[in-house]
């Protein structure tokens, strides 16, 4: 994936099908956390949504890629830290055009 600035655009897939909080099970800690919807953005044909832990005591935000498969959204953390930071950029840059 290739980003250049301006190509991230904000999408509403998640939100629009299921409201501003999700629930992810995350199988390394074998139990299912939720999450507020920060921002969802698409990049270069790549969706990843931006999620804050609805515990107040974390308040790192968490980039996902994800899919809806059969109407159901499949998260998966963004693991290569190429896709990671080109994600990042994007949302970074998203952020700056739309709330500086």
């Amino acid at each position: 994936m290739e980003f250049c600035p301006g190509s991230a655009s904000e999408v509403r897939h998640l939100r629009d099908s299921w409201g501003n909080r999700v629930e992810w099970y995350d199988t390394r800690l074998e139990r299912a956390e939720r999450y507020e919807i920060m921002t969802e953005i698409d990049v270069a044909g790549q969706t990843y949504v931006v999620l804050t832990a609805v515990d107040a005591s974390d308040p790192h935000p968490y980039l996902f890629r994800y899919s809806l498969a059969e109407g159901t959204p499949s998260f998966v953390p963004v693991e290569s830290e190429e896709e990671w930071d080109q994600a990042a950029d994007a949302f970074v840059a998203w952020l700056d055009t739309h709330h500086a």
